[in-house]
C-alpha cells in the first residue's frame, strides 16, 4: 500500500502535496471579523436539485456586482429534492443592497426560500441560521485545538499514568461503539472494507489521515500508520509515545473487526519527534 507521509508545516502553507496527493485545511467556522469598510451579510438558500443552481446563483451576484466570499453546502442525502446552502456575500462595491438581491434570487423557479443574516457585535458576521451541527443525521460539536489539547493535558496532569488509562479506555468504547453503528448504517461486513472505512472515518471527522500499512484478518494483526494525529501532536516534546486515546480507538474498532481482543502498542509517535504515529495490532496477547 502506499503510504501518505505529511510533512508538519504552518497552517500558511496549506498544500501538503505527498505521492501525488494534496492536503489542505478545511475551514469550517462559519465566521468572518470584518474590517473597515467591508460591506458583508450572510443569505441562507434552500433550492431544489437540479443542473444550473449554483451557476445561475452566481451569475445573479455577479450582475449586481456582489462578489461571493464563502459558501458552504448543507450535506444532501441521494434522494433529496432540496439542498441548503450558507452564503457570505461582499457588497462593499456595489449600491445593490442585500434586501434586492434576495428579492432576485427569491424570483428564481428553483428558489425555494432565501434569508438574510446581518453582522452582528461591530463588524462580525456569522451563521445565526443554522443548528444543531449533524453529521450522518447525528448532532455533532466543534472542539478547536485549545479545547481538545486542554482536555488531554488536562486528565493526564491530573491523574498521571492513571490519566492515560482513563483516555485508553474511553477510546476504546468510541472505538467499539463507532464499529457498531457504522456498519449498521453502510451495510458493510467485510472485515478489509470496515477496516478501510475507518480510514474515511478518521480523516472526515479531522482526528488523522490514516494508512493501512498491512491487515491479516485470520492471524488478527494489523498495522496501523496516523498522519497529523489530533491528539498526539499537542504532546510535542514527550519521551514516551503520547496517542492513548487513539491507541484505545484502534483496539475497540479492531477488537470488533477480528472478533477477539486486540492488544494495541503505539511504536513511532510524532509527539517523540517521528514522522508519523505507527501502531501495531495483534490478537495474541
Amino acid at each position: 500500500m502506499v503510504s501518505s507521509r505529511i510533512v508538519e508545516r504552518s497552517l500558511e502553507e496549506l498544500a501538503y502535496p505527498q505521492h501525488g496527493e494534496v492536503y489542505n485545511p478545511l475551514d469550517l467556522g462559519r465566521v468572518a471579523f470584518l474590517g473597515a469598510g467591508q460591506k458583508w451579510y450572510g443569505a441562507v438558500l434552500e433550492t431544489s436539485v437540479e443542473n444550473g443552481v449554483v451557476s445561475r446563483l452566481a451569475k445573479i451576484a455577479e450582475n449586481a456586482g456582489v462578489m461571493i466570499r464563502f459558501i458552504q453546502f448543507s450535506n444532501v442525502e441521494p434522494h433529496d429534492g432540496l439542498m441548503r446552502a450558507i452564503v457570505f456575500l461582499d457588497f462593499s462595491n456595489t449600491s445593490v443592497t442585500p434586501e434586492e438581491l434576495l428579492r432576485l434570487a427569491r424570483k428564481q423557479p428553483f428558489v425555494k426560500s432565501a434569508n438574510l443574516i446581518t453582522p452582528t457585535l461591530n463588524g462580525i458576521l456569522s451563521d445565526t441560521y443554522f443548528f444543531p451541527l449533524v453529521v450522518g443525521k447525528k448532532r455533532a460539536v466543534i472542539f478547536r485545538r485549545r479545547v481538545y489539547e486542554s482536555l488531554f493535558k488536562g486528565i493526564r496532569e491530573k491523574f498521571g499514568t492513571a490519566g492515560e488509562a482513563m483516555l485508553y479506555y474511553q477510546g476504546f468504547a468510541i472505538g467499539n461503539r463507532t464499529y457498531q453503528a457504522y456498519r449498521e448504517e453502510t451495510g458493510l461486513e467485510k472485515p478489509e472494507e470496515l477496516a478501510g472505512f475507518m480510514k474515511i472515518y478518521l480523516r472526515t471527522m479531522g482526528w488523522g489521515i490514516m494508512d493501512i500499512v498491512s491487515l491479516n484478518v485470520e492471524k488478527g494483526e494489523a498495522q496501523i500508520r496516523i498522519h497529523q494525529s489530533f491528539e498526539c501532536e499537542t504532546g510535542k516534546d514527550s519521551e514516551t509515545p503520547y496517542g492513548h486515546f487513539t491507541r484505545g480507538i484502534l483496539a475497540g474498532y479492531f477488537a470488533s473487526i477480528f472478533e477477539k481482543e486486540a492488544k494495541v502498542i503505539e511504536t513511532r509517535c510524532i509527539a517523540k519527534g517521528d514522522p508519523y504515529c505507527e501502531y501495531m495490532i495483534n490478537t495474541h496477547g
